[in-house]
């Protein structure tokens, strides 16, 4: 009895504490829930020029497709295109310009909108697909019914400009038009990038540099298959969240189309004589090298401010059981990179291994992370640095997702090989 003392008047204090814990002022501020249909997400408003300001990637849980270029930064969301920039407070629905309060800001890599535009410019687009509840702070996607469109309304700061014209429909993301399956989709991440340059070759060589080229060069070649859609988390030097990249492949995917999800890195290690090839894929490590792996991935998140929050502890248990049906094929996934990265990198074949990398944490689909090489090993580093290497590397990636989808096709058919 007595050895049960202890937890028991644990449990005790923490359920006195909690009321009080309750009143008292949260740090970090206010927050705004997501709810994106499939996962709800909660992130947090950021005051760090003055006004309360949410990042843009806040809209990808709720269906939003972002690209930049430079500081131009484009939204689809809901039929709807609009175009911000950083350091300015105009931003472009359609044909026509509005103005928010405050302009946009970018901060480690991030770009930030007012949280007006949230509070007044969302509801007044009249996307059916979204709600927008500002006084609670909660963004939330809802299922359309079929045939329904969005209502064409203007920004409300600006009432007198004219309803813009609801534009035509376009064809479901990731559908060919006409064909009767949607693509599959192709998730490849480029691991670190922007202030975090990974791990260093001692010429040099920098980790994100080389991941960067080899999944450029990686999803050129998935392009030119048309079954396929191909998305990159960042297609030029910045820094993505660990979290982001994952809740923009769930997003991305839509459904329950085939999908898989590839992070590229560079090992290294405080020996330089380590080599070789390792692929991972997202489970409790099982040996000390790969608990070094992972820790030395995650600790990217250094680099990083804190844009979200935690899941409770019933969310969390539904997420767990909802990723752990992909693990047995990310780990029949790994085996294929691990075959044919074989007919290219001298190096030994470390083999499939499994270990908690963040970046792979909550993705909806078979998901792995494979590292090329050690970037710490001279010959390794020239090797990776290699642009001719690289494209062949690449080459081997695509033919392992070739290979992967063209299995669980004949799986799902009950044929054989």
């Amino acid at each position: 009895m007595g050895s049960l003392r202890g937890p028991l008047l644990l449990a005790l204090f923490v359920l006195l504490l909690a009321p009080l814990s309750a009143a008292l002022p949260q740090k970090g501020g206010a927050s705004w829930r997501v709810e994106g249909g499939r996962e709800t997400v909660t992130v947090r408003v950021s005051r760090t020029q003055g006004y309360e300001a949410l990042p843009l990637f806040t809209l990808t849980s709720v269906g939003a497709e972002i690209s930049s270029r430079g500081d131009d930064v484009e939204v689809r969301l809901g039929g709807r295109d609009l175009r911000f920039r950083v350091g300015s407070a105009e931003f472009g629905v359609g044909g026509a310009t509005h103005r928010l309060p405050h302009p946009v800001y970018r901060e480690d890599e991030v770009t930030f909108v007012p949280v007006e535009f949230f509070t007044r410019v969302l509801p007044g687009l009249g996307i059916a697909s979204l709600q927008v509840d500002a006084d609670a702070r909660t963004l939330r996607r809802v299922r359309v019914p079929e045939g329904s469109r969005s209502a064409p309304a203007p920004p409300p700061q600006q009432p007198e400009r004219e309803a813009e014209p609801t534009p035509p429909a376009s064809p479901l993301p990731g559908v060919l038009p006409g064909a009767a399956k949607p693509r599959r989709l192709v998730v490849v991440d480029a691991g670190h990038g922007g202030v975090d340059p990974g791990a260093k070759g001692p010429a040099g060589t920098r980790e994100k540099d080389v991941s960067l080229a080899v999944a450029r060069r990686l999803a050129a070649i998935l392009r030119e298959d048309p079954t396929l859609e191909v998305r990159m988390t960042r297609d030029r030097d910045v820094l993505v969240p660990l979290r982001e990249r994952t809740r923009l492949a769930n997003a991305w995917r839509e459904g329950e189309r085939p999908a898989l999800f590839i992070s590229i890195h560079c090992n290294a290690n405080d020996s330089r004589s380590a080599r070789g090839f390792e692929t991972y894929f997202l489970s409790e490590a099982k040996t000390e090298d790969a608990r070094r792996v992972a820790a030395m991935e995650n600790a990217a998140q250094r680099f990083e401010k804190d844009a979200g929050g935690g899941m409770d502890a019933l969310d969390f248990i539904f997420h767990d059981l909802r990723q752990n049906k992909y693990l047995r094929d990310s780990d029949h996934w790994a085996s294929l990179i691990q075959n044919e990265l074989r007919e290219v990198h001298p190096g030994p074949d470390r083999g499939v291994k499994q270990a908690g990398f963040y970046v792979l944490n909550g993705a909806f689909m078979p998901a792995v992370l494979v590292e090329l090489g050690f970037i710490t090993n001279p010959r390794e580093e020239s090797l990776l640095a290699d642009p001719a290497w690289q494209g062949r590397a690449a080459r081997q990636l695509s033919r392992a997702i070739h290979a992967f989808f063209e299995g669980t096709s004949r799986a799902r058919a009950g044929t054989s090989p």
